[in-house]
């Protein structure tokens, strides 16, 4: 494990989820998205305390546990620390089983809550909301940015550095070749993201996901990769959508046509994306539904 600066104060450690850190004048710092709990925070504790830092902020990109389920264990080291997340994503941090519960659309089960819920034993307090704009941690400037899309509480945080913290609003392009099929709750809101994050200030890009920090010159491909997996997707279900047909055979067609890996998890995550987009068509006026023999079938307009 190691601290990996980026620019000034501006750190990160690389991990399954990569992990932000600022570190103060004073010797103190600011982490951003902790983790998973178990041995990696541990680790991370102990190559803070070899360096005589003393950890006050844990701000959180979004409300999926890879990304603040630690946030306990850190807690528990660290009596004074103050920890932050947008407002939306504090429900469900403090209650996760609210994510079981939507990506089911009804009451969660054991399949699909031994994969979703936190493994911390405590029941995680966000001490503050964060909103858009420019947020004061010991006295130095960090902008917060909205990033609706991914989860409807996603941020991003800008560090004076110019480093930007996207959390899951992209992931890395070795990634996105496997799992193209994006995990996105609003499309709507998340194209506006994507285009929001194409003319903010920042000379260094880090993923929730991926092995390196990126360039701004480098994002804009990354960005143009993940805007045609979206148009992909988008078009493969308008097509599909010329015979009319429900959620679960056109779900099965996507699956199937791009050869998805599958389980209980990820076949949820993807009617969740099936939904997003179907919710985006629908705000187009591009796809109507009828109801027939107790089944909604969804199809596209004629033009």
């Amino acid at each position: 494990m190691e601290l990996i600066n980026i620019k000034g104060n501006t750190f990160y450690i690389k991990g399954g989820t990569n992990t932000g850190v600022y570190i103060y004048g004073d010797n103190t710092a600011l982490i951003i998205d902790p983790g998973l709990s178990g041995s990696r925070p541990k680790r991370i504790i102990n190559m803070l305390e070899l360096n005589n830092i003393n950890l006050k902020f844990i701000i959180n990109t979004h409300e999926h546990n890879d990304h603040y389920g630690a946030c306990n264990q850190f807690r528990e080291h660290y009596k004074n620390l103050y920890i932050l997340s947008s407002e939306y994503a504090k429900l469900y941090i403090e209650y996760p089983d609210l994510l079981s519960r939507y990506i089911i659309g009804g009451k969660s089960n054991e399949f699909m809550d031994g994969k979703l819920k936190s493994k911390s034993l405590e029941k995680i307090d966000i001490d503050k909301t964060l909103k858009e704009g420019i947020v004061s941690l010991n006295s130095v400037d960090f902008t917060i940015i909205d990033f609706k899309g991914h989860t409807s509480g996603s941020i991003g945080i800008l560090t004076k550095d110019k480093v930007l913290f996207v959390g899951d609003l992209l992931i890395g392009s070795e990634m996105l070749s496997k799992y193209d099929f994006l995990f996105i709750y609003d499309l709507q809101e998340y194209i506006k993201s994507i285009n929001k994050l194409k003319i903010i200030d920042f000379e260094y890009l880090v993923l929730g996901h991926g092995k390196d920090t990126i360039t701004k010159q480098d994002s804009r491909e990354l960005i143009k990769k993940h805007e045609d997996a979206i148009n992909k997707y988008i078009n493969q279900i308008r097509e599909e959508l010329n015979t009319s047909m429900g959620l679960e055979n056109l779900l099965k067609k996507i699956v199937v046509k791009n050869n998805l890996r599958n389980n209980y998890k990820a076949y949820h995550f993807f009617k969740s994306s099936l939904v997003s987009v179907i919710s985006y068509l629908v705000e187009l006026q591009e796809i109507d539904y009828i109801l027939s023999d107790g089944e909604l079938l969804y199809y596209t307009k004629k033009k």
